[in-house]
């Protein structure tokens, strides 16, 4: 009785395990599913954000705090610092100067065939959603490019969460430095709402940047290309890398 027992149970369970191995799309189904799903978002739309920076040593009370506009439109990127200064300031100042020049100039580390090896890992939650897990793996050696992990989401196939450390240090000075990039959907816009960059610095020991949107208006492109605002919503976020980049 217990050796029918066992095998009943053995049989189910190699049965379940078939039927979540068929339910779930190959990587290259994925992938091309989100491939559409990415570029069918914030296209031709143009929104502006303040965001709050937060610089932390390891001695969390010595935490300083940056706030930044960015103005995004099709074409571009550009920002304007509003508080803050000192080295706090200087890194912000670069992580935004690397990512309005990647927008602007149209450049960056996609997650493309040509960049990246995609690994399906399985399947995990965020924020509740059931998501297909990647590993990323990169093709070459590209300063933007990340080993890591992405999570896709296994209803849009919108990418709800990415993680990893960059192929390239942004700097001498950074020995380690692991990101993790957040993304949700804002008004049909889907955005990068928090970005935590931990970095294992020479000399001065381990510190955190983190970044939030306090504050994020969508609206339309008037003809001197700037953002005419048509809604405003609290606590909302926008598309931004926050990467240690203190040369």
């Amino acid at each position: 009785m217990r050796a029918t027992l066992f095998t009943i149970l053995g049989v189910l369970l190699a049965g379940i395990t078939a039927l979540a191995q068929n339910s779930a799309p190959d990587v290259n189904t994925i992938f091309s599913r989100m491939q559409t799903a990415m570029a069918g978002r914030n296209h031709d739309r143009a929104y502006s954000v303040t965001r709050e920076y937060t610089l932390a040593p390891e001695d969390a009370s010595k935490a300083t705090r940056v706030v930044a506009e960015i103005n995004t439109v099709p074409e571009g990127k550009s920002y304007t610092i509003t508080q803050g200064s000192g080295q706090a300031e200087k890194v912000v100042r670069k992580v935004l100067d690397h990512e309005t020049q990647s927008a602007n100039d149209h450049t960056g580390a996609g997650l493309t065939t040509q960049n990246y090896d995609f690994t399906y890992m399985g399947t995990g939650a965020v924020d509740g959603h059931l998501c297909y897990l990647l590993q990323l793996t990169p093709r070459h050696d590209g300063k933007d490019l990340v080993k890591g992990r992405v999570w896709v989401d296994a209803e849009t196939y919108l990418v709800r969460q990415l993680s990893g450390s960059p192929v390239k240090s942004p700097s001498w000075w950074i020995k380690d430095l692991d990101v993790t990039l957040h993304y949700r959907d804002m008004d049909g816009l889907w955005l990068q709402d928090s970005t935590i960059a931990v970095a294992q610095v020479r000399l001065v020991g381990k510190h955190t940047l983190t970044e939030r949107a306090v504050d994020v208006r969508a609206g339309t492109v008037d003809a001197a290309q700037r953002v005419t605002h048509t809604r405003r919503r609290p606590n909302a976020a926008l598309l931004g890398a926050g990467v240690f980049n203190n040369r």
